[in-house]
């Protein structure tokens, strides 16, 4: 299994000079046909040069280097001198690889190692300019493919008709979360859907061979989930795929179980499993299913070498939102202070103002021009009363704390949102008293979701219980109550989609899991019924960030339901 190349640095440090050299000699003849088109002596001096840049690669056996240099010389092979064709696109793809690829030798005499996965990237951006299909993450990855895998159950009783209706609800499961992870939205939430669609599929093949696929796909939900991983391009498209397995259950029957799982989708779904820097239960049954050795690297390290490759990064909204913060505490540390100093604060009223102006400018950087005036004001008001040797009297102070925590409700109403112009403009926008209420309004209605949250979490524990005792009822008695009460939230909250969820789902319990009779099939309506408080949850995460998130993803919880024999009745 290739994971980094053995790379015989000693023959490398005999070429790279001269190697350097050439690459910049194909940069510099290119840059000079870019502007005379109709020069073909100069393409043709260029693409020699990385035909020998090529070759030299090849011979000391650094071949992700050598694919890239590959690349280019394919793709500088279609471009024609003197046709008026637009080349920049063309020419700004192999610039850029030429730009990357010293970079890359250099990290490989540096680390002694080579990372051909750290220029897949690059790669697959010649290979889409020249019209080609990319290249997976997982190219330079060679794994077992034959794992010794248990399957988790027989297969399911359902009949036909019933199971139809199952794969179309856990299919609609999975592409709720898939949409939501490839938008950014949610997104542990979103790869936790998917996951348990993936696992209900798994226990639905039993002991065919597609199971594997699903018991590997929710391993990798599981290890993007749990280890934060990149939800890159290349991911998008390998859970796109795992969709498309769905949909050929959908259409073909319980008969599209039976064909073996995809090589290539598997190979690419336990190359992200091995990325996973702490392998949740899932990701370990995986690493050792498949006696996967360690890859020598995380996703995070992946993420790290590649930002290397191209210089530093530019600072995140989440490390100025940290500085803005760390000021205001400076400025309510330096307030606490003067408050009580025998002068009345005089003597720390210099020092103030200047962290104020430091905050102000802050804000004015990230777009905040409203939050920034007001604390500039407030500065300009602190230097007067020094000038004036005098100390802010009780009405003075109050307006000042009153612009403090404008600005902080600004502040962490923006921690909590993604930074867009749009949502700038918003803050700005936005009265005083507006901002300061909306604030507080927001930490009293996280108050009412956590608690929700935590309702629906004891209910799944309490199912957990019933179904572990043989479906003793003592352990769902009160699960009723709790859901009534969780559901007495989403109406303070005026969420009655949700609410009208949870009424349903107070009726399956009390008509149908306590009464005294069980019902056959008891544990298929348990897995069915998760699924209904799995989708409340979903829900819940997204009104976390967003008040007015879509409750469409209630669908599912709703089609739940619908199979359980309790149809949602909007309030």
């Amino acid at each position: 299994m290739l994971q980094n190349e053995r790379v015989n640095i000693s023959s490398l440090n005999l070429v790279s000079n001269e190697l350097v050299a050439t690459i910049e000699h194909a940069a510099n003849k290119l840059e000079q046909f870019a502007a005379t088109p109709d020069n073909g002596d100069l393409l043709q001096s260029s693409i020699d040069a990385i035909e020998q840049i090529r070759g030299t690669l090849n011979l000391v056996q650094l071949y992700g280097a050598d694919l890239l240099a590959e690349e280019i010389l394919c793709l500088a092979k279609t471009i024609e001198p003197q046709t008026g064709q637009d080349l920049s696109g063309t020419l700004g793809k192999i610039t850029g690889a030429f730009f990357i690829l010293p970079r890359y030798l250099e990290y490989t005499q540096q680390t002694r190692r080579g990372m051909p996965v750290l220029l897949i990237p690059y790669i697959n951006e010649l290979r889409q300019e020249a019209k080609k299909p990319p290249l997976p993450e997982s190219h330079f990855f060679t794994p077992p493919l034959k794992a010794n895998y248990k399957p988790k159950s027989a297969g399911s009783a359902l009949d036909a008709e019933g199971m139809s209706a199952l794969i179309r609800r856990l299919r609609h499961m999975f592409q709720v979360g898939l949409l939501n992870a490839i938008q950014g939205k949610q997104v542990p939430s979103a790869l936790g859907i998917m996951e348990r669609a993936l696992e209900r599929l798994e226990i639905i093949a039993g002991g065919r061979a597609m199971a594997q696929l699903w018991w590997l796909g929710a391993a990798t939900l599981e290890a993007m989930r749990t280890n934060n991983l990149e939800i890159s391009k290349a991911r998008k498209l390998c859970l796109t795929l795992l969709d498309r397995q769905i949909k050929v259950l959908q259409d073909k029957g319980l008969l599209a179980l039976e064909a073996q799982p995809p090589a290539a989708l598997m190979k690419q779904l336990l190359f992200i499993v091995a990325l996973a820097h702490k392998p949740g239960a899932k990701a370990q049954q995986v690493l050792s299913a498949f006696a996967l050795p360690p890859l020598g690297y995380s996703d995070s390290d992946l993420r790290n070498e590649r930002e290397a490759l191209k210089g530093p990064s530019i600072n995140t909204v989440a490390s100025v939102m940290a500085v803005l913060k760390d000021e205001l505490r400076s400025i309510k540390e330096i307030l606490e202070n003067s408050s009580q100093a025998s002068d009345g604060g005089l003597g720390e009223y210099g020092e103030l103002s200047a962290h104020m102006v430091k905050l102000a400018d802050i804000l004015s950087v990230v777009g905040l021009t409203s939050a920034s005036s007001t604390l500039k004001e407030e500065a300009a008001n602190i230097d007067t009363w020094q000038e004036a040797n005098r100390p802010a009297d009780k009405q003075e102070l109050v307006e000042l704390a009153d612009a403090l925590l404008y600005v902080e409700s600004t502040v962490t109403g923006l921690d909590s949102l993604n930074l867009t112009d749009e949502k700038l403009l918003k803050a700005n926008s936005l009265a005083r008293q507006e901002v300061i209420a909306s604030s507080q309004l927001a930490e009293a209605e996280m108050v009412v979701i956590k608690e929700a949250e935590s309702g629906l979490a004891l209910t799944k524990r309490a199912l957990s219980s019933f179904a572990d005792s043989n479906y003793d009822h003592g352990h769902i008695k009160n699960v009723g109550a709790t859901l009534n009460t969780v559901r007495g939230g989403m109406t303070i909250l005026n969420l009655q989609r949700a609410a009208a969820v949870i009424n349903s789902c107070v009726e399956f319990i009390e008509d149908t899991l306590l009464v005294n009779d069980q019902p056959v099939a008891i544990q298929q309506l348990l897995e069915t019924f998760a699924d209904a408080i799995i989708g409340l949850e979903y829900y819940l995460d997204a009104v976390k960030t967003d008040r007015s998130a879509d409750d469409a993803v209630l669908a599912i919880a709703e089609e739940s339901l619908q199979a359980l024999g309790h149809r949602v009745i909007p309030v």
